[in-house]
């Protein structure tokens, strides 16, 4: 956000670990930095972005009281941030990203009480990017001329295949035109580049990402891509994992998309394993499960006209 002076304003509760990036301030306009008094009030705070270490991220791990038992500690000091931030008047929005981004925006929800319109996790996004901009260079296309939303979760996503989009034409009926000669293994080629579980712990991919979904959230565009984010029904929780229409009120709209059988049953699988392993986070709460809880460090932002 520095290089690119967008027109926000961090606030650091640590500024000594940030010396060189107050430093590099100089040469903003907009960029601005500042050092938040440890008992400030939070109220005119637009947005929070949680970006946590991923040391409890194993893509070999599927089970889910293992994973929930990995995420404790980190979700504890989530918990710490989220009790702090909503002490003092907090009523933004929360943006997240890490491994596993569905468990920490159930729980944001869960710890704060906020409407789930303002709780965002990046989802799919990046491989969504990544998947768009490799159809525009396989096919020399503009971006504009891509229709694309990848679905599920971060740790594992899924496609539509069949409603993604090259102009007016859906890409298997572009793929299939035999006077195009293009490879049959062209979607798994395509289906292994967005599946590389590197993506969601590669800084570089994710910070895209995230300004992509600032510059929505915080700009003046709206965007249409699969984000993770929740439904709240009779004071019940569950996650949306779908499409949506995100602008600067958040979560603006889900958009219904028409799956196929098995697109849908992998999609309903995805929740259902994440659901999971927030019972067994809640369970092992329950049961007494302490774990070390260190002291984090909370960032936070506003733009330039949150005064207003």
């Amino acid at each position: 956000m520095e290089v690119k002076d967008t027109p926000v304003t961090i606030l650091l509760d640590n500024p000594e670990i940030y010396t060189n990036e107050i430093l590099a301030t100089e040469m903003c306009h907009n960029f601005r930095i500042e050092v938040m008094e440890l008992d400030a009030k939070l109220g005119e705070i637009d947005g929070m972005i949680y970006l946590p270490d991923d040391p409890f991220y194993d893509p070999e791990i599927i089970d889910a009281s293992t994973i929930a038992e990995n995420i404790r500690e980190p979700l504890m000091q989530f918990r710490m941030a989220i009790n702090d931030i909503i002490s003092r008047g907090f009523n933004g929005k929360i943006m997240i990203d890490c491994p596993h981004d569905e468990i920490f925006v159930y729980f944001a929800a869960y710890f704060s009480g906020l409407d789930v319109e303002k709780i965002i996790g990046l989802g799919t996004l990046p491989q969504e990017i990544i998947l768009r901009e490799a159809l525009v260079r396989k096919f020399n296309v503009s971006g504009d001329d891509i229709n694309v939303n990848t679905l599920g979760l971060n740790t594992h996503n899924l496609v539509a295949w069949s409603r993604v989009y090259i102009g007016p034409s859906t890409l298997l009926s572009y793929i299939a035109d035999d006077s195009k000669n293009y490879d049959d293994k062209i979607i798994n080629n395509f289906s292994e580049q967005i599946g590389n579980h590197k993506i969601v712990s590669n800084s570089v991919i994710q910070s895209k990402a995230v300004m992509r979904l600032l510059t929505c959230v915080y700009g003046e565009n709206s965007l249409i891509c699969s984000v993770t984010s929740l439904k709240k029904e009779n004071d019940k929780l569950s996650l949306s994992l779908g499409p949506k229409l995100v602008n600067q009120f958040g979560i603006f709209r889900s958009i219904n998309l028409q799956l196929a059988d098995n697109e849908q049953e992998e999609l309903t699988h995805d929740a259902e394993w994440s659901m999971d392993i927030i019972e067994n986070i809640k369970k092992g709460n329950k049961n007494g499960k302490k774990k070390l809880i260190k002291i984090m460090h909370i960032q936070s932002l506003k733009t330039g006209q949150c005064k207003n």
